[in-house]
């Protein structure tokens, strides 16, 4: 993924408030943004924090507990992407599910290359059926406590 196609906060030494994260991702983004959020909040146990992921990919938050990632929110001018790591047995049921995840997501995952741990799906959101997509893939990296 470069960060060439989407304009993300990559200033190190500017740590963004929620207000400016906001105003960075603008538009209809918004609204996805906050229920993504939302959703995270409502059925995990992962406390997001922002940090700095490097100069390709700026700041993000990053839901984690323990050593373990749920996902990575990376806001970015007008949308956001989400990267959700799919291990062996996530793999699999991303495969069983193919069919119910949009043609765009389903490029992203038969063109991420596959690492010892798994893949890496970096899903840029635009729109609801993006978002619909994204909280699919958390949900299959870990069950919502909430259902």
């Amino acid at each position: 993924m470069s960060n060439n196609l989407h304009q993300r906060m990559i200033e190190k030494n500017s740590v963004p408030t929620e207000k400016r994260i906001l105003a960075t991702i603008a538009t209809r983004a918004t609204k996805l943004w906050k229920q993504v959020r939302e959703f995270l909040k409502k059925n995990y146990d992962f406390v997001p924090e922002l940090l700095f992921y490097g100069h390709r990919y700026g700041w993000c938050f990053r839901y984690r507990r323990k050593s373990k990632t749920l996902c990575v929110l990376f806001p970015e001018i007008k949308a956001f992407t989400v990267l959700v790591t799919l291990g062996k047995k996530e793999i699999e049921l991303f495969k069983q599910n193919f069919s119910a995840f949009n043609s765009d997501t389903q490029k992203i995952f038969t063109s991420a290359r596959q690492y010892h741990d798994g893949k890496w799906i970096y899903k840029r959101v635009l729109n609801k059926r993006d978002l619909a997509d994204v909280i699919s893939l958390i949900k299959i990296k870990k069950k919502p406590k909430n259902g």
